[in-house]
């Protein structure tokens, strides 16, 4: 059984870090902390075999997985830091047993965009768009990701935003 939780976090994280596969991004942003805001929406079930649980345990999974759907936002601070942009493998999957590549059409100070596939234990789909302002203070974006995972498909939509806060990141990793 895969703990819906944890795979809902692979998705995203794939999603997020299937970005950049062998190019250090072009976007202009400012290094410092930032406040991110991630709108995610969720469809689909990830598989969850009840077929060993008993009925109330397959009804709590039922509901967990309800109570997933629908839209989810969370806001955040993060730092980046100069290296974080400079390596090749900026927001590399790290999910084992998958291989993704993408086609980059746009990368450029302002602008962010790119097919990704990636194929092995689950088969993932998704398109990135990006685009952060004149002067590296704010991005917004959209990701969509589609995955079938044990003959069950499940998509992920986010929206997110971020404005910078300030150059010192204080306690924030």
């Amino acid at each position: 059984m895969v703990a819906p939780r944890a795979l809902i976090s692979s998705l995203i994280a794939v999603g997020f870090s299937s970005v950049l596969l062998a190019q250090a991004p072009a976007l202009d942003l400012k290094f410092g902390l930032w406040e991110n805001t991630i709108i995610t929406s969720i469809g689909g079930a990830p598989p969850v075999d009840t077929s060993q649980m008993s009925p109330e345990q397959a009804a709590k999974i039922a509901e967990a997985m309800k109570a997933m759907g629908g839209e989810k936002t969370t806001t955040e601070k993060s730092c980046l830091k100069k290296e974080d942009l400079a390596k090749d493998a900026f927001m590399m999957p790290n999910s084992p047993g998958m291989t993704c590549t993408r086609n980059v059409t746009s990368n450029t100070k302002t602008q962010f965009v790119a097919d990704i596939t990636c194929t092995g234990t689950q088969s993932t789909k998704g398109h990135i768009a990006m685009e952060a302002v004149p002067g590296g203070t704010a991005y917004s974006g959209t990701m969509k990701m589609d995955s079938t995972i044990q003959g069950r498909a499940m998509g992920v939509s986010i929206k997110m935003s971020g404005k910078y806060v300030a150059a010192d990141c204080g306690t924030v990793k």
